[in-house]
């Protein structure tokens, strides 16, 4: 599936995937970069304010106050997602399940879950960084989105996924480094898949108890407003709630009209 999407219309459609989905901040164009000269001049850095952010706090920093970000080495906080996402190598003091060995039962056990991750890297050294916009109002033109939502939202947009290509999104959760797992789906697998925010992204990056997050290549997003179109029949959102249904109450808290009409013999 190829599209020559222009910003202006990567912005339409993102735009009326978040209406029709509801979502409450803007999704996030990412794209991850080669040459300084592909930084947009408006972008923020951390280090110009002497600091180093987790790409998963700068990423919600662009959903919620809707700035465009770019990241370095010199910028990112985290040097697993710098090796992961081809910035750096990585480095000897995290290699062989060091880092995966903290979130696991042992270091097998440890090794077997970075290993996993790994699989995800990027080439070393074949990044400079990475970019991050308002997809909604994008300041270049992104290889994919990021759309943080609920699972209600989520489910929604995922279901429209569904609809057009026949099978479930996968979904990655509980794992470790989930900003290089979502940098691999856009640009090497290139296609959507659901993310379970985990320790990291809650506690370094603060994303709510509730958000999960969906990302895709940005040419799959017309094919997800159809698919978002096409199974409003079957899955409007908001979800519509049952509402016209008999209440029944226990026996012992005798309101209701029928128990009524079984005293009454039949009538009321």
């Amino acid at each position: 599936m190829k599209s020559n999407l222009s910003t202006t219309k990567i912005a339409e459609i993102v735009k009326e995937i978040k209406e029709r989905a509801c979502l409450s901040y803007k999704p996030i164009g990412l794209s991850l970069i080669e040459k300084s000269g592909e930084i947009p001049k408006e972008a923020r850095r951390p280090s110009e304010r002497g600091q180093a952010w987790p790409i998963c706090l700068a990423m919600n920093l662009v959903r919620t106050r809707g700035w465009t970000i770019a990241l370095t080495v010199d910028d990112n906080f985290c040097i697993l997602a710098s090796a992961g996402l081809g910035f750096i190598e990585l480095p000897e003091y995290l290699a062989r399940g060091k880092v995966g060995s903290v979130h696991a039962k042992n270091e097998k056990i440890g090794i077997k879950l970075q290993n996993g991750l790994e699989r995800h890297f990027f080439e070393p050294r074949s990044k400079l960084g990475i970019i991050l916009t308002p997809a909604t109002e994008p300041t270049f033109t992104p290889q994919g989105v990021v759309i943080y939502g609920n699972p209600s939202q989520i489910g929604k947009i995922s279901k429209a996924i569904t609809w057009y290509q026949g099978k479930p999104v996968p979904a990655s959760a509980g794992g470790i480094g989930g900003c290089i797992v979502a940098a691999w789906a856009i640009i090497e697998d290139k296609k959507p898949r659901v993310i379970v925010p985990s320790s990291g992204e809650k506690i370094l990056g603060h994303t709510e108890e509730n958000d999960i997050f969906l990302v895709c290549p940005s040419e799959e997003l017309p094919v997800i407003l159809e698919g978002m179109k096409g199974t409003d029949y079957i899955l409007p959102y908001p979800t519509a709630k049952f509402m016209m249904f008999e209440p029944i109450v226990p026996k012992n808290y005798p309101i209701a009209l029928k128990t009524y009409k079984d005293w009454k013999g039949g009538v009321a």
